[in-house]
């Protein structure tokens, strides 16, 4: 039921489709049912349903929606959205707002397919590369994601774990303020504190295979607390070296 005339490619893995949707506010219910009911079967260590009873937001109001099917159960498996935030310094900012992929589909290449279609989507829309992507999350696996484009020379990760770079956190205030507005931020440690909801969202802490990134999340953030992640990407060097690394065809990334 799913099927739209602007999905791209197959791929992933067990029968999987990543398929591009419209965005969310075009997305009839039955469709939003058919997304969120998938993602309680394929996360079960998440409280999901709560999450899209209390942040509907996060799905309906997206620019961009990207979902893995599995075709055998035609159920979803995997989603990403994501929505342009308006900064004050005006840098095309890009918000993450939803990242998951069911527990037996991960460690292979939906996340990757899935972050292709995105772009890929996104640059043939006509929109910029964003020079800021940015989201918020209390799961150190998705702060490692992130670093990994980080050793680019024209691309920083925020929050650096080692504390010794903080070049960043004055746009980090920025982009702080325009996806938490009425929230406290922590500028040092980059945690926005008591705004996830709902505040069990795991059921368990998550963990990443690097020890260093644990233990951050698990010295900074308590249940409901949100670390706020981003790169900073300001060239088009940069840019084309995230868009190399997802297989993404090379356009002028910066208009």
């Amino acid at each position: 039921m799913a099927d739209d005339d602007r999905a791209t490619r197959p791929g992933g893995r067990r029968g999987v489709e990543v398929l591009t949707l419209p965005p969310g506010r075009e997305l009839p219910t039955e469709t939003e049912k058919w997304i969120v009911d998938g993602l309680v079967l394929a996360m079960p260590g998440l409280h999901t349903r709560q999450l899209f009873t209390l942040r509907r937001e996060m799905l309906t109001e997206a620019d961009h929606v990207v979902v893995g099917v599995d075709r055998e159960r035609d159920r979803v498996v995997s989603l990403l959205t994501s929505r342009w935030a308006q900064i004050p310094s005006g840098r095309p900012c890009l918000h993450i707002m939803i990242q998951f992929v069911g527990d037996a589909y991960r460690n292979g290449a939906v996340f990757k397919e899935s972050w292709a279609q995105h772009f890929g989507r996104l640059l043939a829309d006509g929109g910029p590369f964003p020079e800021v992507i940015a989201l918020k999350t209390y799961n150190p696996v998705v702060h490692c994601a992130m670093s990994a484009f980080s050793g680019h020379p024209d691309i920083s990760m925020y929050p650096d774990l080692t504390g010794k770079d903080d070049s960043q956190e004055s746009l980090a205030a920025e982009v702080a303020g325009a996806l938490a507005p009425r929230a406290g931020f922590d500028a040092a440690r980059g945690v926005i504190p008591g705004i996830g909801r709902p505040l069990d969202l795991y059921r368990e802490r998550p963990l990443s295979h690097v020890p260093e990134a644990n233990r951050y999340f698990a010295e900074h953030t308590e249940p409901g607390d949100r670390v706020l992640c981003l790169l900073h990407i300001p060239t088009q060097a940069g840019a084309h070296a995230i868009l190399t690394a997802l297989g993404v065809p090379l356009p002028s990334a910066r208009s």
